[in-house]
Protein backbone atom coordinates (compact mmCIF):
# COMPACT_ATOMS: atom_id res chain seq x y z
CA UNK A 1 0.00 0.00 0.00
CA UNK A 2 2.92 2.42 1.03
CA UNK A 3 4.09 1.61 -2.60
CA UNK A 4 1.13 2.57 -4.15
CA UNK A 5 0.59 5.49 -2.48
CA UNK A 6 4.26 6.68 -3.01
CA UNK A 7 3.99 5.95 -7.10
CA UNK A 8 0.48 8.13 -6.82
CA UNK A 9 2.09 11.05 -5.47
CA UNK A 10 4.67 11.04 -7.68
CA UNK A 11 2.23 10.34 -10.87
CA UNK A 12 0.72 13.62 -9.23
CA UNK A 13 3.90 15.54 -8.72
CA UNK A 14 4.95 14.77 -12.54
CA UNK A 15 1.76 16.08 -13.56
CA UNK A 16 1.75 19.26 -11.84
CA UNK A 17 5.05 19.55 -12.69
CA UNK A 18 4.06 19.25 -16.10
CA UNK A 19 1.09 21.71 -16.21
CA UNK A 20 3.33 24.66 -14.65
CA UNK A 21 5.82 24.29 -17.41
CA UNK A 22 2.69 24.56 -20.10
CA UNK A 23 1.96 27.36 -18.48
CA UNK A 24 4.46 28.77 -18.48
CA UNK A 25 5.45 28.26 -21.79
CA UNK A 26 2.14 29.77 -23.12
CA UNK A 27 2.25 33.10 -20.73
CA UNK A 28 6.05 33.48 -22.04
CA UNK A 29 4.73 33.10 -26.13
CA UNK A 30 1.88 35.49 -25.30
CA UNK A 31 4.24 37.77 -23.66
CA UNK A 32 6.49 37.52 -26.86
CA UNK A 33 3.20 38.57 -29.05
CA UNK A 34 1.98 41.35 -26.88
CA UNK A 35 5.66 43.16 -26.46
CA UNK A 36 5.81 42.77 -30.03
CA UNK A 37 3.04 44.03 -31.03
CA UNK A 38 2.94 47.21 -28.67
CA UNK A 39 6.05 48.59 -27.49
CA UNK A 40 7.25 49.39 -31.26
CA UNK A 41 4.25 51.79 -31.30
CA UNK A 42 4.47 53.31 -28.02
CA UNK A 43 6.28 56.83 -29.22
CA UNK A 44 6.83 58.44 -32.53
CA UNK A 45 10.30 59.54 -30.88
CA UNK A 46 10.82 56.65 -29.95
CA UNK A 47 14.77 55.28 -30.96
CA UNK A 48 15.71 53.14 -33.42
CA UNK A 49 15.92 49.34 -32.52
CA UNK A 50 19.33 48.21 -30.56
CA UNK A 51 20.82 45.83 -33.44
CA UNK A 52 22.75 43.93 -30.95
CA UNK A 53 19.32 43.11 -28.79
CA UNK A 54 17.81 39.82 -28.75
CA UNK A 55 14.65 38.75 -30.03
CA UNK A 56 11.74 37.34 -27.50
CA UNK A 57 12.14 33.83 -28.04
CA UNK A 58 10.66 30.53 -26.74
CA UNK A 59 12.58 27.90 -25.16
CA UNK A 60 13.75 25.28 -27.07
CA UNK A 61 14.40 21.26 -27.23
CA UNK A 62 18.48 20.41 -26.39
CA UNK A 63 19.98 17.23 -28.19
CA UNK A 64 22.81 16.25 -25.47
CA UNK A 65 25.66 14.27 -26.79
CA UNK A 66 26.76 11.43 -24.73
CA UNK A 67 30.14 9.54 -25.00
CA UNK A 68 33.93 8.41 -23.35
CA UNK A 69 35.25 11.95 -24.77
CA UNK A 70 32.41 14.32 -24.73
CA UNK A 71 31.72 16.83 -21.57
CA UNK A 72 28.77 14.28 -20.43
CA UNK A 73 30.21 10.86 -20.18
CA UNK A 74 27.57 9.16 -19.32
CA UNK A 75 23.39 8.75 -19.66
CA UNK A 76 23.68 9.35 -15.85
CA UNK A 77 25.43 12.79 -16.64
CA UNK A 78 23.23 13.55 -19.50
CA UNK A 79 19.56 13.03 -16.76
CA UNK A 80 21.17 15.92 -14.60
CA UNK A 81 20.83 17.99 -17.58
CA UNK A 82 17.83 17.07 -19.94
CA UNK A 83 14.49 18.25 -19.73
CA UNK A 84 11.32 17.67 -21.04
CA UNK A 85 11.32 17.22 -24.97
CA UNK A 86 15.11 16.78 -25.23
CA UNK A 87 17.06 14.19 -27.11
CA UNK A 88 19.96 12.07 -25.53
CA UNK A 89 22.10 10.94 -28.46
CA UNK A 90 24.85 8.36 -26.44
CA UNK A 91 27.86 7.51 -28.81
CA UNK A 92 28.04 3.58 -29.00
CA UNK A 93 29.78 1.64 -26.87
CA UNK A 94 29.38 0.01 -23.34
CA UNK A 95 28.46 2.07 -20.27
CA UNK A 96 29.42 -0.19 -16.70
CA UNK A 97 27.13 0.47 -13.97
CA UNK A 98 25.61 3.48 -14.70
CA UNK A 99 22.05 3.39 -12.99
CA UNK A 100 19.57 6.14 -14.42
CA UNK A 101 15.75 7.51 -13.99
CA UNK A 102 14.44 9.67 -16.34
CA UNK A 103 11.82 11.95 -15.35
CA UNK A 104 11.31 14.13 -18.40
CA UNK A 105 8.48 14.28 -20.38
CA UNK A 106 8.97 14.07 -24.65
CA UNK A 107 12.35 12.62 -24.87
CA UNK A 108 14.01 10.57 -27.02
CA UNK A 109 17.03 8.13 -26.46
CA UNK A 110 18.78 6.60 -28.54
CA UNK A 111 21.87 5.42 -29.12
CA UNK A 112 24.41 6.94 -32.11
CA UNK A 113 27.29 4.71 -34.57
CA UNK A 114 26.29 1.42 -32.98
CA UNK A 115 23.99 0.17 -29.91
CA UNK A 116 25.10 1.81 -27.06
CA UNK A 117 25.69 -1.03 -24.33
CA UNK A 118 23.98 -0.38 -20.55
CA UNK A 119 25.74 -2.84 -18.73
CA UNK A 120 25.42 -3.92 -15.27
CA UNK A 121 27.83 -5.91 -13.64
CA UNK A 122 26.89 -5.54 -9.52
CA UNK A 123 23.39 -5.92 -7.95
CA UNK A 124 21.68 -2.54 -8.93
CA UNK A 125 21.56 -0.21 -6.18
CA UNK A 126 18.27 1.22 -7.10
CA UNK A 127 16.73 -2.06 -6.58
CA UNK A 128 14.63 -1.68 -9.42
CA UNK A 129 16.65 -1.75 -12.87
CA UNK A 130 19.01 -0.04 -15.12
CA UNK A 131 17.03 2.65 -16.16
CA UNK A 132 13.86 3.68 -14.51
CA UNK A 133 11.14 5.54 -16.65
CA UNK A 134 8.54 7.59 -14.94
CA UNK A 135 8.17 9.81 -17.92
CA UNK A 136 5.37 10.49 -20.75
CA UNK A 137 6.01 9.64 -24.46
CA UNK A 138 9.28 8.46 -23.83
CA UNK A 139 11.62 6.67 -26.98
CA UNK A 140 14.38 4.70 -26.45
CA UNK A 141 16.83 3.48 -29.85
CA UNK A 142 19.50 1.66 -30.28
CA UNK A 143 20.01 0.61 -26.91
CA UNK A 144 21.76 -2.37 -25.20
CA UNK A 145 21.02 -3.78 -21.90
CA UNK A 146 22.75 -6.64 -19.99
CA UNK A 147 23.32 -8.08 -16.77
CA UNK A 148 20.59 -6.80 -14.28
CA UNK A 149 19.92 -8.21 -11.15
CA UNK A 150 19.13 -6.88 -7.67
CA UNK A 151 18.63 -8.18 -3.96
CA UNK A 152 14.90 -9.52 -4.86
CA UNK A 153 15.39 -11.19 -8.12
CA UNK A 154 13.11 -8.72 -9.78
CA UNK A 155 15.60 -6.92 -11.68
CA UNK A 156 15.17 -5.19 -15.06
CA UNK A 157 16.74 -3.59 -18.18
CA UNK A 158 14.29 -1.18 -18.08
CA UNK A 159 11.29 -0.46 -15.02
CA UNK A 160 8.36 1.32 -16.90
CA UNK A 161 7.05 3.20 -14.46
CA UNK A 162 5.35 6.42 -16.50
CA UNK A 163 3.57 6.77 -19.66
CA UNK A 164 3.83 6.29 -23.12
CA UNK A 165 7.09 3.89 -24.31
CA UNK A 166 8.49 3.07 -26.95
CA UNK A 167 11.08 0.59 -27.93
CA UNK A 168 12.87 0.74 -30.86
CA UNK A 169 15.67 -1.61 -32.37
CA UNK A 170 16.70 -2.38 -28.52
CA UNK A 171 18.36 -5.52 -27.21
CA UNK A 172 17.69 -7.13 -23.91
CA UNK A 173 19.80 -10.44 -22.95
CA UNK A 174 20.98 -11.96 -19.67
CA UNK A 175 19.25 -10.16 -17.36
CA UNK A 176 16.60 -11.28 -14.66
CA UNK A 177 13.96 -9.58 -16.97
CA UNK A 178 14.24 -7.45 -19.88
CA UNK A 179 11.24 -4.44 -19.02
CA UNK A 180 9.14 -5.04 -16.18
CA UNK A 181 6.08 -2.53 -16.23
CA UNK A 182 3.75 -1.77 -13.48
CA UNK A 183 -0.16 -1.44 -13.90
CA UNK A 184 -0.56 2.30 -15.81
CA UNK A 185 -4.27 1.48 -17.50
CA UNK A 186 -3.19 5.13 -19.73
CA UNK A 187 -0.07 3.84 -20.76
CA UNK A 188 0.91 2.32 -24.31
CA UNK A 189 4.16 -0.27 -24.62
CA UNK A 190 5.33 -0.18 -28.32
CA UNK A 191 8.14 -2.45 -28.99
CA UNK A 192 9.66 -2.49 -32.50
CA UNK A 193 12.57 -4.69 -34.25
CA UNK A 194 14.01 -5.53 -30.83
CA UNK A 195 15.59 -8.56 -29.50
CA UNK A 196 15.05 -10.32 -26.18
CA UNK A 197 17.84 -13.27 -24.92
CA UNK A 198 18.45 -15.53 -22.14
CA UNK A 199 16.11 -13.25 -19.54
CA UNK A 200 16.95 -15.89 -16.77
CA UNK A 201 16.46 -15.58 -12.43
CA UNK A 202 18.21 -17.72 -9.87
CA UNK A 203 15.93 -20.11 -8.23
CA UNK A 204 12.96 -19.13 -9.80
CA UNK A 205 11.59 -18.72 -13.73
CA UNK A 206 11.44 -15.44 -15.08
CA UNK A 207 9.58 -14.14 -18.28
CA UNK A 208 11.06 -12.49 -21.39
CA UNK A 209 9.14 -9.80 -21.56
CA UNK A 210 6.54 -8.40 -18.31
CA UNK A 211 3.97 -6.19 -19.39
CA UNK A 212 1.45 -4.81 -16.06
CA UNK A 213 -2.25 -3.88 -16.63
CA UNK A 214 -1.25 -0.97 -19.06
CA UNK A 215 -3.62 0.24 -21.67
CA UNK A 216 -2.13 -1.27 -24.85
CA UNK A 217 0.86 -3.62 -25.68
CA UNK A 218 1.91 -3.79 -28.85
CA UNK A 219 5.44 -6.10 -30.37
CA UNK A 220 6.19 -6.44 -34.17
CA UNK A 221 9.61 -7.58 -36.17
CA UNK A 222 10.83 -8.40 -32.61
CA UNK A 223 12.58 -11.74 -31.82
CA UNK A 224 12.16 -13.49 -28.39
CA UNK A 225 14.37 -16.36 -27.55
CA UNK A 226 15.70 -18.41 -24.52
CA UNK A 227 13.74 -17.23 -21.40
CA UNK A 228 14.64 -19.48 -18.10
CA UNK A 229 11.45 -21.11 -16.87
CA UNK A 230 9.02 -18.64 -17.69
CA UNK A 231 6.84 -17.19 -20.45
CA UNK A 232 8.90 -15.38 -23.60
CA UNK A 233 5.98 -12.98 -23.61
CA UNK A 234 3.69 -12.13 -20.49
CA UNK A 235 0.90 -9.54 -20.65
CA UNK A 236 -1.79 -7.96 -18.70
CA UNK A 237 -3.04 -5.18 -20.84
CA UNK A 238 -6.16 -4.43 -21.74
CA UNK A 239 -5.29 -4.66 -25.46
CA UNK A 240 -2.60 -6.51 -27.38
CA UNK A 241 -1.19 -7.09 -30.82
CA UNK A 242 1.57 -9.70 -31.36
CA UNK A 243 2.22 -9.60 -35.34
CA UNK A 244 5.15 -10.82 -37.09
CA UNK A 245 7.53 -11.69 -34.49
CA UNK A 246 10.00 -15.00 -34.03
CA UNK A 247 9.52 -16.51 -30.65
CA UNK A 248 10.87 -19.83 -29.51
CA UNK A 249 12.35 -21.82 -27.75
CA UNK A 250 16.39 -23.41 -27.83
CA UNK A 251 17.87 -26.18 -27.86
CA UNK A 252 17.31 -28.26 -24.72
CA UNK A 253 15.18 -25.12 -23.67
CA UNK A 254 12.77 -24.94 -20.63
CA UNK A 255 11.04 -22.01 -21.35
CA UNK A 256 6.73 -22.11 -20.00
CA UNK A 257 4.26 -20.62 -22.57
CA UNK A 258 5.41 -18.84 -25.73
CA UNK A 259 2.80 -15.85 -25.16
CA UNK A 260 0.59 -15.74 -21.56
CA UNK A 261 -2.04 -13.79 -21.79
CA UNK A 262 -3.46 -14.44 -17.93
CA UNK A 263 -6.03 -11.94 -17.73
CA UNK A 264 -7.54 -11.42 -21.53
CA UNK A 265 -7.59 -8.25 -23.03
CA UNK A 266 -8.95 -7.84 -27.03
CA UNK A 267 -6.11 -9.50 -28.36
CA UNK A 268 -4.20 -10.24 -31.51
CA UNK A 269 -1.86 -12.77 -32.39
CA UNK A 270 -0.81 -12.75 -36.30
CA UNK A 271 2.07 -13.73 -38.58
CA UNK A 272 4.55 -14.87 -35.88
CA UNK A 273 6.99 -17.80 -36.06
CA UNK A 274 6.63 -19.61 -33.06
CA UNK A 275 8.53 -22.92 -31.92
CA UNK A 276 8.38 -25.21 -28.91
CA UNK A 277 10.99 -27.32 -27.43
CA UNK A 278 10.24 -30.79 -26.82
CA UNK A 279 11.99 -29.70 -23.12
CA UNK A 280 9.41 -26.98 -22.49
CA UNK A 281 8.34 -26.81 -18.68
CA UNK A 282 4.13 -26.37 -20.56
CA UNK A 283 3.26 -27.80 -23.44
CA UNK A 284 0.56 -24.74 -24.09
CA UNK A 285 2.11 -22.31 -26.35
CA UNK A 286 -0.44 -19.97 -25.77
CA UNK A 287 -2.36 -19.06 -22.89
CA UNK A 288 -5.48 -16.99 -21.93
CA UNK A 289 -7.33 -16.17 -18.92
CA UNK A 290 -5.31 -18.56 -17.23
CA UNK A 291 -5.60 -16.21 -14.07
CA UNK A 292 -8.82 -15.24 -14.36
CA UNK A 293 -10.24 -12.41 -16.25
CA UNK A 294 -12.21 -10.29 -13.98
CA UNK A 295 -13.27 -6.46 -14.81
CA UNK A 296 -12.77 -6.98 -18.43
CA UNK A 297 -15.62 -6.02 -20.97
CA UNK A 298 -16.50 -8.35 -23.41
CA UNK A 299 -14.31 -7.03 -26.30
CA UNK A 300 -11.61 -7.31 -23.57
CA UNK A 301 -12.37 -11.44 -23.92
CA UNK A 302 -11.96 -11.74 -27.43
CA UNK A 303 -8.69 -13.18 -28.89
CA UNK A 304 -7.16 -13.81 -32.69
CA UNK A 305 -5.06 -16.34 -33.25
CA UNK A 306 -4.31 -16.40 -37.17
CA UNK A 307 -1.76 -17.36 -39.57
CA UNK A 308 1.02 -18.37 -37.14
CA UNK A 309 3.21 -20.93 -37.84
CA UNK A 310 3.75 -22.98 -34.93
CA UNK A 311 6.67 -25.65 -35.00
CA UNK A 312 5.49 -27.74 -31.85
CA UNK A 313 8.81 -30.93 -30.90
CA UNK A 314 6.50 -31.44 -28.03
CA UNK A 315 4.45 -33.52 -29.78
CA UNK A 316 1.57 -33.16 -27.56
CA UNK A 317 1.27 -29.81 -26.92
CA UNK A 318 -1.53 -27.20 -27.90
CA UNK A 319 -1.23 -23.82 -29.54
CA UNK A 320 -4.00 -22.59 -27.77
CA UNK A 321 -5.45 -23.20 -24.59
CA UNK A 322 -8.55 -20.66 -24.06
CA UNK A 323 -9.10 -21.00 -19.66
CA UNK A 324 -11.67 -18.22 -19.77
CA UNK A 325 -15.27 -18.66 -21.09
CA UNK A 326 -13.82 -16.26 -23.42
CA UNK A 327 -14.58 -15.82 -27.54
CA UNK A 328 -11.14 -16.96 -29.50
CA UNK A 329 -10.84 -17.65 -33.17
CA UNK A 330 -8.05 -19.82 -34.04
CA UNK A 331 -7.57 -19.71 -38.24
CA UNK A 332 -5.06 -20.34 -40.79
CA UNK A 333 -2.21 -21.46 -38.50
CA UNK A 334 0.27 -24.04 -39.73
CA UNK A 335 1.65 -26.47 -37.52
CA UNK A 336 4.47 -28.99 -37.78
CA UNK A 337 3.99 -31.16 -35.42
CA UNK A 338 1.54 -32.96 -32.81
CA UNK A 339 -0.96 -31.29 -30.93
CA UNK A 340 -4.21 -29.71 -30.88
CA UNK A 341 -4.66 -26.45 -32.06
CA UNK A 342 -7.48 -25.09 -29.88
CA UNK A 343 -8.22 -26.63 -26.05
CA UNK A 344 -11.28 -25.32 -24.38
CA UNK A 345 -13.71 -22.72 -25.68
CA UNK A 346 -13.63 -21.18 -29.68
CA UNK A 347 -14.07 -21.75 -33.13
CA UNK A 348 -11.36 -23.46 -35.22
CA UNK A 349 -11.08 -22.90 -38.70
CA UNK A 350 -8.71 -24.01 -41.66
CA UNK A 351 -5.33 -24.56 -39.47
CA UNK A 352 -3.69 -27.36 -41.19
CA UNK A 353 -0.67 -29.80 -39.46
CA UNK A 354 2.00 -30.83 -41.04
CA UNK A 355 4.20 -34.15 -40.05
CA UNK A 356 7.52 -32.34 -38.07
CA UNK A 357 9.53 -34.56 -40.44
CA UNK A 358 8.23 -32.30 -43.37
CA UNK A 359 9.54 -29.17 -41.80
CA UNK A 360 13.31 -28.35 -43.02
CA UNK A 361 15.38 -27.25 -40.00
CA UNK A 362 15.42 -22.95 -39.38
CA UNK A 363 12.42 -22.99 -42.36
CA UNK A 364 9.46 -21.95 -41.71
CA UNK A 365 7.25 -21.67 -44.98
CA UNK A 366 4.81 -24.57 -45.99
CA UNK A 367 6.47 -27.52 -47.88
CA UNK A 368 6.27 -27.59 -51.59
CA UNK A 369 2.91 -28.70 -52.92
CA UNK A 370 1.47 -28.90 -48.88
CA UNK A 371 -2.30 -28.03 -48.83
CA UNK A 372 -1.39 -24.90 -47.42
CA UNK A 373 -0.10 -23.19 -50.06
CA UNK A 374 -2.73 -20.44 -51.81
CA UNK A 375 -5.16 -22.55 -48.63
CA UNK A 376 -5.32 -19.43 -46.25
CA UNK A 377 -9.40 -18.70 -45.52
CA UNK A 378 -10.28 -15.08 -46.07
CA UNK A 379 -11.48 -13.26 -43.03
CA UNK A 380 -13.48 -10.08 -41.80
CA UNK A 381 -12.28 -7.21 -39.83
CA UNK A 382 -12.44 -8.32 -35.92
CA UNK A 383 -13.34 -5.40 -33.81
CA UNK A 384 -12.55 -2.57 -36.68
CA UNK A 385 -9.43 -4.48 -37.21
CA UNK A 386 -8.14 -6.68 -40.14
CA UNK A 387 -7.02 -9.96 -38.78
CA UNK A 388 -5.22 -10.76 -42.42
CA UNK A 389 -1.09 -10.64 -42.55
CA UNK A 390 0.25 -8.21 -44.56
CA UNK A 391 4.24 -8.63 -43.21
CA UNK A 392 6.46 -11.56 -42.06
CA UNK A 393 9.20 -11.63 -39.42
CA UNK A 394 12.49 -10.73 -41.64
CA UNK A 395 15.80 -11.71 -39.47
CA UNK A 396 17.24 -10.90 -37.33
CA UNK A 397 14.90 -8.51 -36.71
CA UNK A 398 12.22 -5.99 -38.22
CA UNK A 399 9.70 -7.32 -41.03
CA UNK A 400 9.12 -7.38 -44.63
CA UNK A 401 6.00 -7.27 -47.10
CA UNK A 402 3.89 -10.48 -47.39
CA UNK A 403 4.38 -10.77 -50.86
CA UNK A 404 1.21 -12.94 -52.91
CA UNK A 405 2.33 -15.44 -55.18
CA UNK A 406 -1.35 -16.42 -55.82
CA UNK A 407 -3.68 -16.99 -53.13
CA UNK A 408 -2.94 -16.79 -49.29
CA UNK A 409 -1.03 -19.23 -48.03
CA UNK A 410 -2.00 -20.95 -44.13
CA UNK A 411 0.94 -20.13 -41.39
CA UNK A 412 2.73 -16.84 -41.15
CA UNK A 413 4.71 -16.86 -44.83
CA UNK A 414 4.43 -17.17 -47.80
CA UNK A 415 5.99 -19.70 -50.65
CA UNK A 416 7.64 -17.89 -53.63
CA UNK A 417 6.83 -20.10 -56.67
Amino acid sequence: MANDSQRWLSDKLIAAQTRLRECFIFYLALLCVVSSAIFPAVSSNAQPADPAAKPCTLPTATTWRVGPERKLRTPGEAAQMAKSGDTIEIDAGTYVNDYTTWTQENITLRGVGGMAHLQSTELIPNNKAIWIVSGNNTVIENMEFSGARVVDTNGAGIRHEGGDLTLRNTYFHHNEFSVLTGAHLEANLVIESSRFWFQKREGTFSHGIYVGGLKSFTITGSHCKGTDRGHQIKSRALENHIRYNRIEDVAGGNSSRLIDLPNCGLSYIIGNDMQQAPTTENSDAIGYGAEGCEGRTDQQRRLFVVNNTFVNEAMTGTLLRNHAGAYVLVANNLMFGGGDFLLGKGVKENNMAINLSFRNVRNWDAPVGSAAIDGAQALPEEEGVSVQPTREFRPPVGTLERKRYGSLDVGSRELAY
